[in-house]
């Protein structure tokens, strides 16, 4: 056997052992190896790579700061001899070069793992390799379109658990309080749909039907706890609605899933081991319908995917949309026996169509397909056109063809791609075939134009009853309506305010009330001057609307933007007694928050009091130390003290400052807060500067939560100067970066006269 080593990589050197005939180099800065997975680097080893697979062990230790290292053979066949890119995010420039020769490679690696993408906490940690992140974890073929088995083993303590894509097949205690965990190889899957997760995790497992599942979570609060049985029961309907469209059954080995707090996503599909949002699957003591129907539109979306996209994935990720689309217009479809008691029309309405329309009148709107030259940017393709607006494209087309031809070309796509990918192309193939009508040119405006298809029209077709959907979801359709023609200038803040609140006092609906009350938000502050009428009707409203959901929305509302001394003395009122049992733990410590930013005076003894109800002082209330780090993580945002602000600020800038994202994002919307924002403006040009580096070191949806939190509470003249300067500054920004600063800046464009372009 021949040895080999590679050069110093920028966390350490490590040895590379070799099979005979087959030789390691490092990166040598051709066009195929530029940083990240260039789309030329992946066209090539799709041609040549076949029949890969990994056999990875981990060594993960209990401390958070220390390195993790790993051991790695990887197999593959090679259509040809010749220099092969390995792709590992630690390696100078990115990637190995190995030697290949014709016929089946064999290569063993010793590595240390940058673990940025491995989200560690004290106690756990959870993978997230979406979209090419594996890579930074241990050396891959880091694109979706190579499928590969993986075997894993994980050295962990001896007090932690484990998780990942298929069984623990085997545990076996090592030497200073730590064991070694085998799980067995899994089916052919992407290297995003790889993970594991570790740690103390609390466990349930379900048994039913000949199927068990197991759930991991870190949630103590009994009530929530509780909760389990139920989200068993909706995941096993979900499972067995898709078992039973497509024909297929489930296609991977197990079906577990983790519930993590302050994860970055609703969640993520990986096979055998799904997360999940805490916020999302776990409810306060009152959920809302909007909570209840979002827990399980999750856990249908999450399930979809094992099918679509997991099963069968999208051969580059400028074609992402292809498996988020199935996702959610399944989830959609799925929504309705697992939630008998709605309006599904309605739901549909609110949920897809007027999220897409809220992105597509941004200057920062695109086609649902986009263009991807290096998977580094994949993360940016993620906006509402590919989770939004393409199930509307979605729902047209099934419309445009036929449901029956249309289910029949999906089980045809599965049957042909198992285990595989796909292309948009290869499945418009199918459903052309299936039917009379012109799929390619349908295709053509809804999914390549900027602004293609007819939302506006589909709107219209809900509100004049042409479509026959009831009286309700016309109703809606007219609230959605309205918004628009008020943000087309067609009606004064006054005017669209009193016809919100008009149609909310009457409203029986909850989710139309849901909408007119997100929709208050934006009138509400236009208006000029005293604000004190419209907000006592809500807070009116707040306390007596016969829609318990609705009184619970409009408490939040108002805590967010409402600011007139009675609403405040009504929220502080709320907080201090804790009277209201339908606001959640994470509800009280916004209002806090939002409260010490009102109230600078009282600001320390807010922050304080809310603290003593999360330290574990009280023996009567649920400990959950995540809930206090939250709090200390964000409260020195929300403190008037400017030194503590600017030190926040400047911490944020820092990858270590954002490592909890949802956290970082929360403290950067309470700095840019709107109440502060004539001496926020000063946070715009440094954080859009910064903005680069947010995108290299956070999660795909962190650039574009960044973004709306920096500029969701600017309006002023001064901020549009900051952000117009920076834009002209940096002429030729990554055109999709430049649009999630677009996106964010609709309402500060718009309050100060600029028109997007239609």
């Amino acid at each position: 056997m021949n040895h080999g080593f590679l050069r110093p990589l920028a966390m350490a050197a490590i040895a590379v052992l070799l099979s005979t005939g087959c030789k390691v180099g490092a990166g040598s800065g051709s066009s195929l190896t530029e940083p990240g997975v260039s789309s030329s680097l992946a066209g090539m080893r799709r041609e040549r790579i076949s029949d890969v697979s990994y056999k990875i062990t981990l060594s993960i230790p209990s401390e958070k700061d220390s390195a993790i290292t790993g051991r790695e053979t990887i197999s593959f066949l090679s259509a040809s001899r010749g220099s092969v890119p390995l792709d590992f995010a630690p390696a100078e420039g990115e990637h190995i070069i190995l030697k290949a020769r014709k016929g089946r490679n064999t290569f063993d690696l010793d590595f240390v793992s940058d673990d940025r993408f491995l989200n560690r906490n004290e106690e756990y940690l959870y993978s997230l390799f979406v979209p090419a992140h594996a890579r930074s974890v241990f050396p891959c073929f880091d694109q979706p379109d190579i499928k590969a088995r993986f075997t894993l083993s994980l050295e962990v303590p001896e007090d932690w658990t484990a998780v990942s894509n298929t069984a623990a097949v085997d545990t076996v205690l090592l030497d200073g309080g730590r064991k070694r965990i085998d799980f067995a190889g899994t089916e052919p899957i992407s290297t995003y749909l790889f993970a594991f997760v570790a740690g103390k995790w609390s466990k349930a497992t379900s048994y039913e039907g000949g199927r068990d599942m197991t759930v991991y979570y870190r949630e103590t609060d009994p009530g929530k706890v509780a909760q389990i049985p139920d989200i068993f029961s909706e995941v096993r309907k979900a499972l067995a609605w898709m078992e039973d469209y497509t024909g297929i059954n489930m296609p991977f080995s197990k079906y577990d899933f983790v519930i993590v707090p302050n994860f970055q996503f609703g969640g993520m599909e990986h096979p055998g081991s799904i997360l999940y949002n805490e916020r999302t699957m776990f409810f306060g003591e009152r959920p809302t319908p909007d909570e209840r129907l979002a827990r399980i539109k999750l856990i249908s979306h999450e399930t979809a995917h094992l099918w679509f996209g997991d099963l069968v994935t999208m051969r580059w990720f400028d074609e992402v949309w292809t498996k988020e689309v199935f996702a959610n217009h399944l989830a959609a479809k799925m929504a309705e026996p697992l939630f008998p008691g709605i309006n599904h029309e309605l739901s549909w309405l609110k949920g897809y169509l007027a999220l897409a329309m809220d992105e597509e009148r941004t200057e920062g709107a695109t086609a649902i397909r986009q263009e991807l030259p290096n998977l580094a940017d994949a993360g940016l393709i993620y906006n509402n056109m590919v989770y939004d607006k393409a199930p509307v494209m979605m729902r047209m087309l099934e419309e445009h063809i036929g449901s029956e031809a249309f289910q029949a070309s999906l089980k045809t796509y599965l049957s042909r791609y198992s285990y595989s990918y796909a292309t948009w192309d290869d499945l418009v193939a199918i459903l052309d075939s299936s039917s009379e009508k012109d799929v390619r040119a349908f295709s053509q405006s809804w999914v390549n134009d900027r602004r293609g298809g007819d939302m506006a029209g589909t709107l219209k077709s809900f509100e004049d009853g042409s479509r026959d959907a009831g009286e309700e979801t016309a109703r809606e359709a007219r609230i959605l309506s309205a918004k628009e023609d008020y943000l087309a200038g067609n009606s004064s803040a006054t005017d669209y305010l009193d016809y919100l609140l008009d149609a909310l006092e009457v409203e029986t609906n909850p989710l139309i009330a849901s909408t007119i009350v997100s929709a208050i938000r934006t009138p509400l502050l236009d208006l000029d001057g005293d604000r004190s009428e419209p907000e006592a009707r809500l807070l009116k409203m707040a306390s007596s609307h016969a829609l318990e959901p609705c009184r619970l929305q409009l408490k939040r509302l108002l805590s967010s933007c409402g600011t007139s001394d009675p609403v405040t003395k009504a929220i502080y009122d709320i907080w201090a007694t804790e009277k209201d049992k339908a606001l959640t733990v994470n509800d009280y410590i916004s209002l806090a928050c939002q409260l010490a930013i009102r109230l600078p005076e009282k600001a320390e003894e807010i922050i304080g009091i809310q603290k003593s109800r999360l330290d574990g002082s009280d023996p009567s209330r649920s400990f959950n130390k995540n809930n206090l780090d939250h709090l200390n993580f964000v409260a020195r945002a929300v403190l008037p003290d400017v030194e503590s602000q600017n030190a926040v600020f400047e911490e944020l800038l820092t990858p270590k400052g954002r490592v909890v994202e949802p956290w970082a994002a929360e403290a950067l919307g309470y700095l840019n807060h709107f109440l502060r924002d004539s001496s926020s403006v000063k946070y715009i040009r440094p954080a859009l500067d910064a903005l680069l580096d947010v995108k290299a070191t956070g999660d795909i949806f962190f650039p574009g939560n960044w973004c709306g939190a920096l500029l969701g509470g600017h309006t002023s003249a001064l901020a549009l100067k900051e952000l117009d300067s920076f834009l002209e500054d940096n002429p030729d920004y990554p055109q999709l970066l430049k649009n999630k600063i677009l996106v964010a800046a609709y309402g500060l464009q718009r309050a100060n006269g600029v028109k997007s372009i239609k």
